[in-house]
């Protein structure tokens, strides 16, 4: 059984910046502003991680799916085998989706995989979970909009969160 891996109680007073999380043309020069609170953003992606030691446990056994003189030899797992074995505890899991929902945000779904939580909201709720606005850009003529800045996430959830994708519609 996978462990838990937040092990602390989630604290909105101490967050932790998800490092490279701002799309590459949220540039000042393409910058018009803020974009209406009301923007509907749908189906964003927050992405999960491993732990090392799952890491670990996953190379070993792509390893041997393809040593032929391995009893996993071409033994495939199905995504939600995979997911059970090497995506987040079901308490992490659990606990992330709380987080998301406490802000509003509509959860769609859990990826079979355990890797992404599909969610939902609007610009209010991503400035005001995420730490970050969103703003309006114009590139090549062509109207955006996306986070300004990197978001941030109570540092509880650091263990089991690599990151949120689709905070911009480019």
């Amino acid at each position: 059984a996978v462990q838990p891996r937040i092990t602390q109680a989630v604290d909105e007073a101490e967050l932790t910046v998800l490092r490279r999380n701002t799309h590459p043309l949220a540039l000042p020069r393409y910058d018009k502003g803020a974009a209406p609170l009301s923007t509907a953003m749908d189906r964003m992606l927050l992405v999960l991680k491993r732990s090392p030691e799952q890491d670990a446990a996953l190379t070993r056994l792509l390893d041997e799916q393809q040593d032929k003189s391995s009893p996993n030899y071409h033994k495939w797992l199905t995504p939600d085998e995979f997911g059970k074995r090497f995506g987040p505890a079901d308490a992490d899991i659990q606990t992330v989706t709380s987080w998301l929902a406490s802000h509003g945000f509509q959860i769609a779904k859990v990826s079979k995989g355990r890797s992404v939580i599909e969610f939902s909201g609007t610009a209010a709720m991503v400035e005001e979970a995420f730490h970050t606005a969103i703003h309006r850009y114009v590139v090549a003529g062509q109207e955006h909009w996306a986070n300004a800045s990197d978001p941030q996430i109570p540092s509880a959830l650091t263990p089991v969160v690599a990151g949120v994708h689709t905070l911009h519609n480019f």
